[in-house]
């Protein structure tokens, strides 16, 4: 998980409205899933202001790829249609550009993406260096409520994007914005699940674990030895009696994280049923 968290120099404050931003939360965010067979890297940005990330994506065949997204205030002006462009530059300005997807929240509400004209002049200052810098935007619905296209989705690389599609309100979490989703075309292999050996703490015989532990004369074991030492005995012992009352299993790692067992799988569906029916009852 790639994280930037919001800040002062993102989200400056407005003079007329001192409490229109929280101080804390917000930011932008990605995340790539750990199965896929690519090396992933955060790109510098060269102390970007903005609220803007970027990842690379190297894949197996050597082709690279930069996912980014973006946050824009809309009350922001050039100053920050400036920093946004020259990172935008860092990345795109090679004799190789990757292939580059960005999408965020840019705000750019009087937008007429048909045309590529606004009657903001900041909002043409955008349209104008997206040109420029060969990137296309693809969304052509309304993504909020209000019936504007405010999350936009940006690419130097057209034909690799397909099943792209502005999801149902709501149909992710309580959002004013409109989800978005697509597809990129590219040969993205799999990791191999792998196998691992764990604790089956279900079975395990927990009263005569504890027996064990009261039968150990801590005392002497403890009465030679320094603080480091006496860590490395009391693992030792109570390793020997975990190993000799709880029984090991071997699993498929399916890349879950380790304390991801059955009650973890059944609360996640009972959320996931639980905002079905906040969906239909919204």
């Amino acid at each position: 998980v790639f994280r930037l968290d919001r800040s002062s120099k993102s989200h400056p404050p407005d003079p007329s409205d001192p409490k229109k931003f929280r101080k804390n939360g917000g930011g932008v965010l990605i995340g790539v899933r750990v199965d896929l067979n690519v090396i992933s890297k955060k790109v510098s940005l060269s102390n970007c202001p903005a609220e803007m990330l970027a990842v690379q994506l190297t894949l197996e065949n050597g082709m690279k790829c930069v996912i980014s997204t973006c946050y824009r205030v809309g009350t922001l002006g050039m100053y920050n249609h400036d920093s946004v462009v020259r990172s935008l530059r860092s990345i795109l300005c090679k004799k190789k550009p990757p292939k580059v997807f960005l999408v965020g929240d840019f705000n750019l509400s009087r937008v007429s993406w048909t045309d590529m004209s606004s009657p903001a002049s900041i909002e043409q200052a955008f349209v104008d260096s997206f040109n420029e810098l060969g990137l296309k935007q693809l969304i052509e619905n309304p993504t909020h409520i209000k019936d504007n296209i405010l999350d936009i989705l940006l690419t130097n690389h057209e034909t690799a994007i397909n099943n792209l599609s502005i999801l149902d309100h709501d149909s992710v979490c309580k959002s004013d914005h409109f989800p978005i989703q697509f597809n990129i075309r590219c040969n993205v292999k799999r990791k191999r699940s792998t196998k691992r050996k764990c604790y089956n703490f279900k079975r395990a015989n927990w009263d005569a674990l504890n027996s064990d532990l009261l039968l150990v004369n801590w005392n002497a074991l403890f009465k030679t030895r320094d603080i480091d030492q006496c860590w490395n005995v009391t693992k030792h012992v109570l390793f020997k009696l975990v190993d000799k009352h709880i029984p090991v299993v071997t699993i498929k790692s399916d890349f879950q994280p380790p304390g991801f067992d059955s009650d973890c799988y059944t609360a996640c569906r009972d959320k996931e049923r639980l905002r079905v029916k906040f969906k239909q009852t919204k």
